[in-house]
């Protein structure tokens, strides 16, 4: 078995097994199915389908990959290569499916083409691990009239998209894969399929029709839109191979799909249970009568295990109406509603429906497992060592101490959102990508005594934050903008945005001016401070926040991890020189004012107790030399080091 590494996710040697994520196995059955065109824009859970297409798309002549501005571009510029007759994929997280809402309606309409299927990659987040909510997005598939397939494995995660773009193809429609975050995030071995070529170029075939929907046209295509779904629940689902039953004689039948089926597995066996007959779907929308006719024919009860809302619950409990079935029909009575599901909740719900008693107590077997003698501790998220959100976060706050000013934090999804947690407290409210600052916006107009200030990351303002400053500079808002720019989509894996200078490959790139385009929109007000340059970046935030109107601050200093990967060859030939900088804290000078710890926050600096005194540290291991700490230091304690080669002398230098 092996970690895919680029070699594999393009290995043409069909029948190999390899160990994969999720993720990696729905971008290795993107290729096996032939994609010519791949766009995204990154968002976890589904963060790596993209990452890992970027990783091989040079190798595969005729495959474009591209990421994305926002998700309904993404979505935009995949329609327009399945209109030339190439198949395409999009992946996002399950909010990103909002953004693209618009477009993804009307291609429903207009469909795709029969060499040019278009599959939809949606990672969903039940839990909201890393979201500002738990969006069911296969609601999308009931709303617009698309299918959704969904897998429970890491080897159905390849499988299963090749097999939707079929389906795309065969019934002329988009097609939606719905992964949760334990899915994408799953390993397992998958056995590889025949990488399929894709065509080197497309072409646009006109049919207005079909493409132009207005008036009676979209009327025609909804129409039209309708009887392929018809054709599908009629035709396709019935007998399709995503859904499996596995036989038993019990009266009571358990329909489920993806991960809570994985779960219903692992409780039965747990509570001894070998004879229940099991529906899974793979294909969750649209279902098919016949089938849960047939499955409920010998059947006195239907449990259904699925995680949010009760989606499949409801299809079903309409289907068994209009079916005539009277059977009793249970599923959110026994599963909540909200979070994660998980094998102790689906032991819990399942001994209640067979009257049986768990044989073990779940939490401690959990506990043993990880040899923990007590509840294990929460972690709060927190920034990096050397993160430039959190020298921006404390220049605000030395910008506005002792001014009285009455501010509302408008804060943003990213890393910068754990700025309103201590020490900085600075986020009173986050909604979604970009609201922050139109939210903040409208508060202005009517809470006049209150100063506004809203953050902003550089990948989330060129996603959809321009609009929202636009409307901002066009209706006189009272509004203090700080755009973060770490010139990273950070907090997904530190993908490149239009402002990084680099392409999807790593390659050079134009790099877009954030300046320019603040400039542009009509802000008079613009400026750009270095975080790491403490004092200067405070007077620039003391400046504007005496003023009104838009006001803009581009914070902007590259995030350190990346920096640090890009110069890492240069770290080490200075060490492979012998050159050793050292930074530490003179126990002599230091007066234990805690500014570095309680104010700024940084994880590198410590105070502990030592035979009965206070004692300052810095943790090397942890220490990215930021230098920030040594500029807000009251008792410059803060000493840099260095080792020259050839000599044991320390010299006090400069970074």
């Amino acid at each position: 078995m092996e970690v895919p590494t680029i070699k594999e996710l393009i290995s043409r040697e069909k029948g190999k097994k390899v160990v994969m994520l999720g993720n990696e196995a729905m971008a290795r059955g993107a290729l096996e199915a032939g994609i010519g065109f791949a766009s995204t824009y990154p968002g976890t859970p589904a963060s790596e389908v993209g990452d890992s297409i970027a990783q091989v798309a040079e190798q595969i002549p005729g495959l474009t990959f591209q990421y994305s501005t926002n998700e309904y571009v993404a979505l935009e510029n995949a329609i327009g290569a399945s209109w030339s007759g190439v198949r395409a994929l999009c992946a996002m997280k399950m909010v990103g499916m909002n953004v693209a809402a618009d477009p993804l309606f009307t291609l429903a309409y207009s469909g795709v083409t029969p060499t040019g299927g278009l599959v939809i990659i949606n990672g969903g987040d039940p839990a909201a691990l890393s979201s500002t909510n738990e969006q069911d997005n296969r609601y999308y598939g009931l709303h617009a009239r698309i299918p959704v397939v969904e897998p429970a494995s890491v080897q159905e995660s390849k499988d299963f998209v090749v097999e939707a773009f079929n389906i795309s193809e065969k019934f002329d429609v988009p097609v939606i894969v719905n992964s949760t975050a334990r899915a994408c995030h799953a390993v397992g071995v998958v056995e590889l399929g025949e990488l399929r070529d894709p065509p080197k170029e497309g072409r646009f075939v006109k049919n207005w029709s079909k493409y132009y929907n207005t008036l009676v046209l979209a009327v025609m295509n909804h129409q039209k839109l309708i009887n392929n779904q018809n054709k599908m629940i009629n035709e396709y689902a019935p007998v399709t191979k995503l859904n499996t039953i596995l036989p038993g004689d019990s009266k009571t039948g358990i329909i489920t799909s993806g991960m809570s089926y994985n779960y219903t597995l692992e409780a039965l066996d747990v509570l001894g249970i070998y004879d229940v007959p099991i529906l899974k779907l793979g294909l969750v929308y649209p279902l098919s009568p016949k089938q849960i006719v047939d499955f409920a024919s010998k059947l006195e009860q239907i449990i259904i295990m699925e995680e949010l809302d009760p989606f499949l619950e409801g299809e079903v409990k309409k289907i068994a109406y209009d079916q005539g079935l009277e059977i009793p029909i249970r599923g959110k009575e026994l599963f909540p509603a909200t979070g994660e599901l998980n094998t102790d909740i689906a032991v819990q719900a399942y001994a209640k429906v067979f009257g049986k008693i768990p044989p073990i107590d779940m939490n401690e077997v959990n506990l043993k497992a990880l040899g923990a003698s007590a509840i294990l501790p929460m972690r709060t998220p927190t920034m990096c060592p050397g993160c430039p959100h959190r020298a921006t976060y404390y220049a605000i706050k030395k910008a506005i101490e002792g001014k009285n000013y009455d501010v509302v934090w408008a804060n943003d999804i990213g890393c910068y959102a754990t700025g309103a947690l201590p020490p900085f407290q600075m986020g009173d409210f986050m909604t979604c990508m970009s609201a922050g600052e139109s939210i903040a916006a409208g508060m202005s107009y009517k809470a006049k005594s209150q100063k506004m200030v809203a953050f902003i990351g550089d990948s989330t303002f060129l996603h959809t934050g321009i609009p929202g400053l636009l409307n901002a500079v066009w209706n006189d808002a009272d509004l203090l903008l700080v755009i973060m720019d770490n010139r990273w989509t950070a907090m997904t894996g530190h993908q490149p945005t239009p402002a990084s200078g680099v392409n999807w490959s790593g390659k050079q790139a134009k790099a877009v001016s954030i300046r320019d385009i603040v400039s542009a929109l009509g802000v008079d007000y613009v400026r750009v401070a270095d975080p790491f340059n403490v004092k200067n970046a405070i007077a620039i935030f003391e400046d504007a926040l005496k003023r009104t109107g838009v006001r803009v601050v581009i914070s902007q200093q590259e995030c350190l991890l990346e920096a640090r990967r890009r110069n890492r060859a240069v770290i080490e030939e200075k060490r492979e020189k012998g050159v050793r900088q050292y930074i530490d804290v003179n126990e002599d000078a230091c007066i234990f004012c805690e500014e570095c710890i309680k104010e700024f926050g940084c994880p590198a600096l410590t105070v502990a107790e030592f035979e009965g005194e206070k004692v300052s540290h810095i943790d090397l291991s942890r220490c990215v030399e930021c230098m920030v700490c040594k500029q807000l230091c009251k008792g410059c304690a803060i000493t840099v080091t260095k080792v020259w080669p050839g000599t044991t002398i320390l010299e006090e230098g400069k970074k």
